[in-house]
């Protein structure tokens, strides 16, 4: 779906606000242990974002027809501004990843729903400056470009993670990019 500036950019405002405020109630706590619990969640949360936006641009936005059609206007229009709005995607992430695990640990559900949207706010980062930035050639944001460009533009089905290419090699889906001739 086409969005408003506010709304594509929401993101990069509301996951930060989010996971700030789920560190500030862990640490109002005023208690180690959950802090340290906290961390290694976020860290956790942080990887297993990996796996789910494979299993998404994979699975949903390239198999499932509703989605499938809707991401297909980004294929179709890589610069434009499209997406789901913030509350909508951080609201089903909220649902998923934090509300099952808040009966059990309120520091764990913070520091993993933290990470995941840490994930994904990194995922949304590289999406964005792979179609609207020229990054310096051999950096890092460089590398997830040309990887996630080969996904857009070779007509081949592959390389669906963006932030990081690994789930493609456990998958056998990673696209090596061609090299430019001299």
């Amino acid at each position: 779906m086409h969005l408003g500036r506010f709304l594509y950019f929401g993101d990069f405002v509301l996951c930060p606000l989010v996971a700030f405020g789920l560190l500030i109630a862990t640490l109002i706590q005023r208690d180690a242990t959950a802090l340290g619990i906290w961390l290694a969640a976020f860290v956790f949360g942080c990887m297993v974002w990996t796996l789910v936006e494979y299993i998404i641009h994979r699975w949903v936005y390239h198999a499932v027809p509703v989605f499938d059609k809707l991401h297909d206007a980004h294929h179709q229009e890589p610069r434009g501004m499209i997406g789901a709005p913030s509350f909508l995607s951080v609201g089903v992430f909220f649902l998923i990843f934090y509300l099952p695990f808040y009966f059990i640990s309120h520091a764990f559900a913070g520091g993993f729903f933290s990470g995941i949207l840490g994930g994904y706010l990194a995922y949304m980062l590289v999406h964005h400056a792979s179609h609207h930035w020229a990054p310096k050639p051999g950096s890092l944001l460089y590398r997830l470009r040309v990887n996630h460009m080969v996904h857009h533009y070779r007509g081949e089905e592959g390389n669906y993670g963006v932030v990081t290419s690994f789930w493609d090699h456990v998958f056998a889906t990673y696209v090596e990019p061609q090299r430019r001739r001299a």
